[in-house]
């Protein structure tokens, strides 16, 4: 189990409002032992909620970004089977958090997009911690599939509103608007009896990269970042791996130091939708996140790319950056 914290929230129980919410804690689990994405999401979602010394029953809502799940399951939603082996609001008593719970599906970049779902809650102030929880596995429960490209696991992030955060910035995206193409599906007549383990994945028939270099680009002109951010680390980007060396790729188009891009471990290979919460355990590891004042949040497979700015300090009044646009530093 690998796991990263971060207290950038304040945790007291009163209401917050503005539009601000922070990351207090994730964790992914890589557990060999099962590779039943239920399993490997729940002691993920376990470990995040442990290591922020947050109880099930102050969690307002549980987003599920994860689309391979296990024996295709399609009815109940898996959040709300996530959210049952959590604990997590199984009961409307007096007093206590009401739970929310829905899937959010859309590829590899579902967490991007849940984590703006998530903002949009929280920033209402009633609801002071959502849960994002993200993995795949294939149907079968196998991990030796030769035609599966993603590997197992399970991931975690815990976002909370805040009043001592910068918060998530606006989105950006990339995807093919002329055509959608079908990446991945169960072809029921062709497996028989068989197709509740079945799934038929599709790839290399996109540039992943180039979506990538777009988006991103896209983000730095719209938060006004360019590469001397990256070159003294007030900004660093979490890459995904949907590709081998895309990290160092990455950087050597965007031009920014390959130090200012946390990707996700080799060994992992591509944990599709989770590969964000990856990089973001693994910037930590690495110290990245101590000083960076922007956190870009990247994700992508051969149909689209979504990026999001995150900033873990909030607004400064008094701090401007060179072209006169306020930038977020500590206050």
């Amino acid at each position: 189990m690998n796991t990263a914290s971060r207290s950038d929230s304040m945790r007291g129980g009163g209401r917050v409002t503005g539009g601000r919410t922070a990351i207090v804690s994730a964790a992914v689990c890589t557990d060999t032992d099962t590779a039943s994405y239920f399993e490997l999401a729940t002691r993920a979602g376990r470990k995040c909620l442990e290591q922020a010394g947050v109880s099930p029953d102050q969690i307002g809502l549980v987003i599920n970004a994860g689309v391979f799940r296990d024996n295709n399951i399609a009815e109940p939603a898996v959040a709300a089977l996530l959210q049952k082996r959590l604990e997590i609001g199984l009961e409307y008593q007096t007093g206590r958090v009401p739970a929310f719970s829905f899937d959010l599906l859309n590829g590899a970049t579902g967490v991007v997009h849940a984590l703006m779902a998530a903002q949009s809650f929280t920033s209402l102030g009633d609801l002071e911690y959502a849960l994002v929880l993200a993995g795949d596995t294939h149907p079968s429960l196998r991990r030796d599939v030769e035609d599966f490209p993603y590997s197992a696991t399970g991931a975690a992030l815990l976002v909370s509103a805040s009043a001592a955060a910068g918060g998530f910035g606006r989105l950006y995206t990339s995807a093919a608007r002329d055509t959608v193409t079908a990446d991945a599906w169960a072809d029921l007549e062709a497996a028989g009896l068989e197709g509740r383990s079945a799934v038929t994945v599709r790839t290399g028939h996109g540039d992943p990269l180039a979506a990538s270099e777009a988006v991103v680009r896209a983000c730095l002109a719209g938060e006004h970042l360019d590469s001397r951010d990256f070159a003294i680390g007030d900004a660093i980007v979490l890459a995904p791996a949907p590709v081998p060396g895309f990290r160092e790729r990455l950087a050597y188009r965007l031009g920014v130091p390959s130090t200012a891009i946390a990707g996700v471990d080799p060994a992992v290979g591509d944990p599709y939708t989770a590969a964000p919460v990856h990089a973001y355990v693994g910037a930590g590891e690495l110290g990245l996140l101590e000083n960076a004042r922007t956190v870009i949040f990247l994700a992508a497979d051969d149909s689209s790319a979504a990026c999001l700015a995150y900033r873990p300090y909030p607004l400064s009044a008094t701090s401007s950056t060179r072209d006169g646009q306020f930038k977020y530093s500590d206050v």
